[in-house]
């Protein structure tokens, strides 16, 4: 604990240093780096020789012409200039937000794609231009210590739902495909004829909670063998493009598919539709205090909830 402790206090001593380190490294001089940071050449040179006799090495050797990393400078710089990077683009974007209202929105590819996208324009005219709209698309929710996106938009049990959090839409899944893929196929007189055919699978990571194919036979009682193989993608646009292209059958989530269907892009294959114990679950993240971020969520919500059947 003694050594952590005195690391940290080495740490905030020299951090203004570090900083002026990786500046020096950079220009190869002391006079150009006090310049970019506002201070003299002798301020500059202060500054290092604390650092290094803190740390007890050479970092610079001091030439004619300037300054050049010696061996433990170079182990040095491979260390503070990401972490500068990093901490110059979080303050930058902090600044930034700060200046522009933002607001970040989670949600996964199906619902990015589907639902928010089609829509975005119409958001844009209600919200007006001075709030900046983020969308973070993401197969699974961010973690619980990601608390950057100011709404989250994911399939979640709806037993788990918080008082807080919004039902969106339930997960309710039908079968689709192109018109011209079911003419081929026909006929399909009960889902166990799926069995026989070419499916489009979304992949599903083990923290997720959709709904999947085999799920979907065992939901409407159908057991057997399957005779060929899954064509599987790791992102829903990708698994509804192939069923518009009349590769296979994919699973349709009805409340994101519906214009393809009122289209005739997509057709149901049969009419069983399976609802599940999850859906759509919005939230609005406690960390923020901006108009914007309830400004869409109350617009998401009120936008789904009217379209939703009575």
């Amino acid at each position: 604990m003694d050594d952590i402790n005195r690391a940290n206090t080495n740490l905030s001593r020299n951090l203004v240093a570090l900083y002026a380190f990786e500046m020096v490294a950079k220009h190869g001089n002391f006079t150009s780096a006090g310049d970019a940071l506002g201070l003299t050449q002798s301020s500059i040179s202060q500054r290092i020789k604390g650092l290094e006799v803190d740390l007890g090495v050479v970092l610079f050797k001091r030439e004619h012409r300037g300054v050049s990393l010696t061996y433990e400078g170079l182990r040095l710089l491979n260390v503070v200039r990401p972490a500068m990077t990093q901490m110059n683009y979080a303050v930058s974007a902090l600044l930034e937000r700060k200046s522009k209202p933002r607001v970040r929105i989670s949600a996964d590819f199906a619902f990015s794609t589907f639902w928010l996208l089609p829509r975005l324009g119409y958001l844009r005219e209600q919200i007006g231009n001075e709030i900046e709209i983020q969308i973070l698309a993401s197969t699974v929710p961010p973690g619980l210590e990601d608390n950057d996106c100011d709404i989250q938009i994911h399939v979640a049990p709806k037993s788990q739902i918080q008082t807080d959090e919004i039902l969106l839409l339930e997960e309710v899944v039908a079968a689709v495909c192109s018109p011209q893929l079911l003419e081929e196929i026909r006929p399909i007189q009960s889902p166990a004829d799926l069995l026989d055919v070419q499916l489009l699978s979304l992949s599903k990571p083990a923290t997720a909670a959709w709904q999947t194919w085999q799920g979907w036979f065992d939901s409407l009682g159908v057991t057997g063998e399957r005779k060929r193989n899954y064509i599987s993608f790791n992102n829903y646009d990708m698994v509804t493009q192939a069923a518009l292209s009349g590769e296979g059958v994919a699973l349709g989530w009805i409340g994101l598919i519906d214009d393809l269907l009122s289209k005739g892009s997509l057709v149901t294959v049969t009419d069983d539709l399976v609802a599940s114990d999850a859906g759509y679950v919005m939230s609005l993240s406690p960390n923020n205090s901006g108009r914007g971020p309830r400004l869409v969520f109350d617009w998401i919500a009120e936008q789904v909830l009217s379209t939703s059947p009575k």
